[in-house]
């Protein structure tokens, strides 16, 4: 085989694999873990590639009652969070240090055909390290509040 062949054959195999990559990382199943938010026990799915936190909870048709998205970060910083995708609405908590520091409540779904452009960005008031995202009125009904400790709890 000529060395211009393996080039190419080396480069589509290389580019085949980045590709699967990038696709699993958006489709790939998330590792599902049980955390705690004052007493309430949630099976959250961890958003750990950069393709699982831009998706999030975008593209399905609902979340189990005690389903929760748990994004942790490397770091401190005031994260905005999109309804990219979104078909139903949620509540978004922000987390410091395990501890509630705010919650974005009712959360609409963007209305279909939406541009990512026109999309509303969601901030925290503070720096936050951690957020975990539950089916919209979910926190007033079981009495999540500012304050309230986070666990994880396996």
């Amino acid at each position: 085989m000529s060395r211009l062949k393996k080039i190419i054959l080396g480069s589509v195999v290389f580019i085949m694999v980045i590709g699967l990559g990038v696709v699993y990382s958006f489709v790939g199943k998330n590792k599902v873990i049980n955390i705690k938010i004052g007493e309430n026990i949630f099976k959250a799915e961890v958003a750990e590639t950069m393709g699982q936190k831009a998706k999030g909870l975008g593209y399905r048709d609902e979340l189990a009652r005690d389903g929760a998205m748990y994004f942790d970060f490397e770091k401190e910083d005031r994260y905005g969070f999109w309804m990219m995708g979104m078909k139903f609405p949620i509540d978004i908590i922000w987390i410091k240090k395990d501890v509630v520091v705010g919650i974005e409540k009712n959360v609409p779904a963007p209305a279909p055909g939406t541009p990512e452009s026109a999309l509303k960005l969601y901030h925290p008031s503070q720096a936050i390290d951690r957020v975990v995202e539950i089916n919209a009125g979910l926190s007033d009904e079981l009495g999540i509040k500012i304050g309230d400790f986070f666990v994880i709890l396996n």
